[in-house]
């Protein structure tokens, strides 16, 4: 059976926001809320935090120990090496990656990822109908990709050479309900503004057990006045370039898994009916 475990990216010299992972939220710290979330995971084989060799990383360290997470200390720089020694000090297939600036992340979808991963070997698995929805994805990574990613990238944005490159990788896309698919919403951790919303979440819905995603939205729904507090905060340089790999062209056609996918610009799969309705209405005068 292949193994899977969940990796926790984070490290208190945050650049916007240092020492967010550790601010309290209804009495626990923004990172044990997450190991909790990872946790409850299905089929996941062990939760791990992925920090750096930073001094200032001992307070988060000995929280994960106390929740009895597991830990590895890499270098700064080079987050992609952490995970890659993760795997191989835990003898890890693939990874299930969420940065723990996303402490309300989908449960549901990071469960299929693993179920998906056990029953067929995938390089990537992420959500398709999707591509940004600030601090609620996940995605699995195995370890022979993270080992062909580190060749050529090795920052924050793990996955960004995958989605660029998708045609060299055996890649699974998994449809949200798309009652999720909410990007008006920002539910990261990346100012102190984001903290306050979150918290506000927390305290109206949290009663000791993950909360649910659908249950996140109906109460934002329902408090337009807490949803707008956070709105102007942009996208991080990082998440831009993944989001926005290209502008040209605007779709693209490649080979995964023995078969041809169509790709949007954004690197997400189209349905092919859709791609041939907008290649039609790019090229009217093939109609006749």
């Amino acid at each position: 059976m292949r193994k899977v475990i969940g990796v926790i990216t984070a490290r208190m010299a945050s650049t916007r926001l240092p020492g967010k992972v550790l601010q309290m939220m209804v009495g626990k710290s923004v990172f044990a809320h997450h190991v909790g979330r990872m946790k409850n995971i299905k089929g996941i084989d062990g939760v791990f935090l992925a920090t750096s060799k930073d001094p200032l990383n001992k307070q988060l360290i000995e929280e994960a120990e106390r929740l009895d997470c597991g830990w590895f200390a890499g270098a700064e720089q080079d987050i992609v090496d952490r995970h890659i020694k993760l795997c191989e000090r835990e003898g890890a297939d693939a990874v299930i990656r969420v940065t723990c600036d996303s402490p309300i992340f989908d449960i549901e979808s990071a469960s299929s990822f693993v179920d998906e991963f056990k029953k067929r070997y995938r390089d990537f698995i992420y959500v398709s109908n999707m591509t940004m929805i600030q601090g609620t994805l996940s995605e699995l990574i195995s370890y022979n990709t993270l080992l062909e990613v580190h060749k050529h990238y090795r920052g924050a944005a793990v996955s960004m050479y995958i989605k660029e490159n998708m045609g060299k990788f055996n890649v699974s896309g998994i449809e949200i309900d798309t009652d999720l698919c909410r990007p008006e919403y920002r539910l990261t951790i990346d100012e102190a503004v984001d903290i306050e919303m979150i918290r506000h979440i927390y305290d109206a819905l949290y009663k000791g057990s993950p909360l649910a995603l659908h249950d996140v939205y109906t109460w934002l729904d329902d408090n337009p006045e807490i949803a707008k507090l956070n709105m102007h905060i942009g996208i991080k340089g990082c998440e831009q370039q993944s989001a926005n790999l290209t502008e040209a062209p605007l779709y693209s056609i490649v080979q995964s898994d023995y078969r041809y996918v169509i790709l949007d610009d954004m690197k997400r799969m189209v349905n092919p009916d859709i791609f041939f309705q907008k290649f039609l209405e790019l090229f009217p005068e093939l109609k006749k």
